[in-house]
């Protein structure tokens, strides 16, 4: 019998407590307009994003629900304000002011205030993601209960995206005081449109509408969550009625949906780029000639066929088009083109060596190694597919040990700098890995120092280097797919797969 865990609520938190599970909910949610069956594969388990665990991926289905932001990620990659009904920011970019909703209440009835916006920022810039996420955070100060001042280090342009990303989500401080962060996570309590009501690990998570809500009440009253691992469930309980949504199917299977009048779909670009990413420093790949033969030997809408369908948008440079500072002219770029290839091949110093393609094994990115291993063989490149599992996968990838690593690249906070990543003198084993790496690292500092259009010029020029050097070669921008009941409305893929139940209502 599976161990179920159903949160023990605080008196002033009483709801009703779902105990069953998914044969509870197996009837089609059509029948009852004010709840929706959401299945997805994952298991969502931290639901306190402020302790020394951190969370991930998975835990946002709950978290972007739960808790609110001071500014909100939308579907595509655009920000709202949320909690913050504006900001300021200073002449030298290091103060953002930040100006609260007034009357907005966490779910134990208590006022959200300045005082809780400054102890969830302190707290989750001391955490595991506080350095990857709120990045250059120095302190806030509360100037009134309604207003904060949040000083960085230094300016980093991207800043607004640190608040809206997961460890921005605003927790109470006064209840955090009671219950510590162990009664914290097993009763959180946010500023969202849900509440967590019940959860059973690996096996389902039930929300229920915050009919206080700022924004007022949601349309659907309560979320049950499915967590089901096998696709093959998931899809045949979406065709029969058992589930309303399901999170991220395939895009062959949103394909047949497609032929299905009972199913809508939705396909958005995510934040993630779908790169090949080449080892410069040693190796057959520290010879430029030998890189820019792989450069131009690669057909990138042959590999997005293959993978997406076509579904996906081809990129030029390690940047998705959504990105804040993303350039928009003067950008090098390199299209396949078999003959050059093989002219580089000729000029390099490459005696058939092996070239090997580190990926994760069983994903479609192994699908997109294969064919890339296909056009480089037909202009002279002993390639290999180097496909492992992904602790192995890991390991390789924080020492460099691959010639070439494809990957999805994804990145929680949507702007250009996130092209820097590898370039960073703190992350050496992959800086060196690329000669002018120092060069383009003062670039990007430049670029996220400055605001608006003072960026491009920065970032236009690390994207050319990048390119010059053949340092990697980008394919197209990853994908995000939902598909849900044909009834329901305001369903949408979103660019960092979370799942904004707020917005979804039957007609």
């Amino acid at each position: 019998m599976k161990k179920l865990l159903v949160f023990a609520l605080l008196v002033v938190l009483m709801v009703p407590v779902f105990a069953g599970g998914a044969s509870e909910s197996a009837s089609a949610s059509t029948a009852d307009k004010t709840k929706v069956t959401f299945t997805v594969a994952g298991n969502p388990y931290r639901f306190f994003h402020l302790t020394s665990a951190g969370c991930g991926g998975d835990d946002n289905i709950v978290l972007a629900n739960v808790y609110d932001n001071l500014l909100c990620l939308e579907n595509d990659g655009s920000l709202s304000n949320a909690l913050a009904e504006s900001y300021d920011l200073s002449a030298d970019g290091t103060i953002y002011t930040f100006h609260l909703r007034k009357g907005v209440k966490f779910t134990n009835g208590r006022e959200m205030t300045a005082e809780d916006v400054k102890f969830s920022l302190d707290k989750g810039s001391q955490g595991p993601l506080g350095g990857p996420l709120l990045i250059n955070y120095k302190e806030c100060r509360i100037v009134d209960p309604y207003t904060v001042e949040v000083e960085l280090s230094a300016p980093y342009a991207a800043f607004p995206y640190c608040v809206a990303s997961r460890v921005g989500g605003v927790a109470c401080k006064s209840y955090w005081e009671e219950v510590g962060d162990e009664g914290y996570q097993n009763a959180p309590v946010g500023t969202g449109p849900y509440k967590l009501t019940a959860y059973a690990a690996n096996d389902y998570i039930t929300l229920e509408a915050n009919e206080e809500h700022w924004r007022g009440a949601p349309a659907v009253k309560t979320i049950q969550i499915e967590l089901v691992a096998d696709p093959n469930t998931m899809i045949l309980g979406l065709q029969n009625g058992d589930y309303d949504v399901m999170g991220n199917p395939s895009i062959e299977m949103v394909t047949r949906f497609e032929k299905d009048p009972k199913i809508n779909t939705s396909v958005a670009s995510s934040t993630g780029r779908i790169t090949l990413y080449l080892n410069a420093r040693n190796g057959i790949t520290s010879d430029i000639n030998f890189r820019k033969a792989v450069q131009a030997a690669i057909d990138k809408e042959e590999v997005n066929i293959a993978v997406n369908n076509g579904a996906a948008t081809l990129i030029d440079v390690d940047l998705c088009p959504m990105y804040t500072g993303h350039p928009t002219s003067g950008l090098h770029i390199v299209t396949k083109d078999v003959e050059k290839a093989k002219q580089y091949l000729a000029a390099s110093g490459y005696k058939n060596e092996e070239f090997g393609i580190l990926v994760q094994a069983g994903t479609n990115y192994e699908t997109a190694a294969k064919v890339i291993q296909a056009q480089l063989m037909a202009v002279g490149i002993n390639c290999k597919v180097d496909a492992v599992d992904n602790t192995t996968l890991r390991s390789r990838d924080g020492s460099r040990d691959f010639d070439g690593y494809l990957c999805d690249n994804l990145s929680s906070i949507p702007d250009a700098d996130a092209i820097a990543g590898f370039f960073k003198p703190t992350r050496f084993a992959e800086s060196v890995s690329y000669p002018r790496a120092p060069e383009i690292y003062q670039l990007s500092q430049k670029g996220c120092s400055a605001q608006g259009d003072a960026r491009l010029p920065y970032y236009t020029e690390i994207c050319n280097i990048i390119t010059d050097e053949a340092y990697m070669v980008p394919l197209y921008n990853g994908i995000t797919t939902i598909a849900y009941n044909a009834d329901l409305g305001g369903v949408g893929a979103h660019c960092l797969n979370y799942y904004l139940f707020r917005y979804w209502y039957w007609k």
